[in-house]
């Protein structure tokens, strides 16, 4: 026998087309692969204790709800007036809640500014040629049974008020057809209001005033004029 290798015997490990020893070739890869590993590793921040920062999309977040909290508080606290909140109020608890105080001037000067204001102006001193003044008229200061019809009823017609006619038509407060239907109580809020506001003195309208001119013209269903008023209540 021959010591000549056969010819058909293949050697364990060939070189690849490259030239490499396959088990060189990858003993290479890994030490790639692990240089690799090793510079993703130090553009890496190290880990840090403590908290991560707040994204600033949060930061606006809270700070709006925290100016809209406020707001709302602003809105919707009665400034926590102990007649408007009251944390020990039951619904049906009968004599635990406190009782506003009434005031006829805070409820007269409201009702004034939302139905009168737009034509004898804030200030009382109407506009002139069309509404007349209720500051210092005699008219607002004088008898006060004749001020109550006026806002009972409404006027309508000429009318003069220190020295100056006016012409035109007010409406009416009362229970008749065509009027608001205020209570005693507002027709007397308002009417001891501009009796007392803008320099004006007189005395304050009672609710039982009220109620006894509002019992007198029950039947009456329409605007009194003014030399109807005058009839019935001359000028001092």
């Amino acid at each position: 026998m021959s010591d000549h290798p056969n010819s058909d015997h293949k050697p364990d490990r060939l070189p690849n087309e490259r030239g490499f020893d396959p088990h060189e070739e990858a003993a290479y890869a890994d030490d790639t692969l692990h240089r690799v590993h090793q510079q993703l590793q130090r553009e890496k921040e190290e880990p840090t204790e403590g908290f991560s920062p707040i994204p600033i999309f949060l930061l606006f977040l809270f700070g709006g709800l925290v100016f809209w909290a406020g707001i709302y508080m602003a809105n919707n606290s009665g400034e926590f007036r102990p007649d408007i909140y009251n944390p020990e109020w039951k619904p049906g608890g009968g004599g635990n809640e406190t009782a506003a105080a009434w005031d006829p001037i805070k409820r007269g000067d409201r009702l004034f500014r939302n139905n009168c204001a737009a034509c004898h102006q804030a200030d009382g001193n109407g506009v002139p040629g069309s509404f007349p003044p209720l500051a210092s008229s005699p008219w607002v200061v004088g008898d006060e049974a004749r001020l109550v019809k006026i806002l009972l009823r409404g006027l309508q017609g000429p009318i003069e008020v220190m020295g100056t006619t006016y012409n035109g038509a007010m409406p009416s407060y009362g229970d008749n057809s065509g009027g608001a239907g205020w209570s005693d109580r507002d027709i007397h809020a308002i009417a001891t209001y501009i009796r007392q506001s803008w320099g004006n003195g007189a005395p304050p309208v009672s609710e039982e005033t009220v109620a006894a001119v509002r019992a007198e013209i029950a039947d009456r269903d329409k605007a009194w004029t003014a030399p109807e008023l005058l009839e019935m209540h001359p000028m001092e």
